[in-house]
């Protein structure tokens, strides 16, 4: 708000003459006190956050910053690790025990990926995992789950269990 307004705002009517004597001499640094006001609580303020800023411990928060560096680029790593690992898993196919033979190739670093986490060389790789771990690739075994007597139906098992149970506690 200029002076001016103020003049005016009490009914006085300026010629231009006045007008630029009165701006020449209030000067530019004129300013209303409601506006200092505003101005010097807002100083304040600023002036209090200065305070507080220099007396926080940089080198502690430089460690923070670097400590959840440090954890987003191993989460980052961990998951990349993961769609790498699933990668080779897929092409891996009927292996017994992926894992092993995984650790057998020396991790999933020693896997050679291109830049969009696809297996590099499959054929050569998955040769290798089957001259370090012949005994987990081909058939799986058949397993007989009972050696003796007929197959036996047990849908009614689980009455017969129940019934067992009842009288053994006494509650027919």
């Amino acid at each position: 708000m200029q002076v001016l307004d103020v003049i005016k705002g009490f009914g006085i009517e300026l010629s231009e003459e006045q007008q630029s004597a009165v701006m020449k001499a209030v000067g530019d640094g004129y300013v209303l006190r409601s506006d200092y006001n505003s101005l010097k609580t807002s100083y304040k303020k600023l002036k209090g956050e200065k305070e507080q800023l220099e007396q926080r411990d940089f080198s502690a928060i430089e460690a923070d910053r670097d400590k959840y560096k440090k954890d987003y680029e191993g989460l980052l790593k961990e998951k990349n690790d993961g769609i790498k690992k699933s990668k080779l898993f897929e092409a891996l196919g009927d292996c017994k025990d992926k894992d092993y033979v995984l650790y057998k190739l020396g991790g999933v670093d020693s896997v050679e990926f291109d830049g969009k986490n696809e297996l590099k060389d499959t054929e050569a790789l998955i040769n290798k995992a089957k001259e370090l771990a012949p005994d987990y690739f081909g058939k799986v075994p058949f397993v007989v789950s009972k050696t003796s007597g007929p197959n036996e139906d047990v849908a009614n098992k689980k009455e017969q269990a129940n019934t067992a149970l009842r009288s053994l506690f006494g509650k027919e």
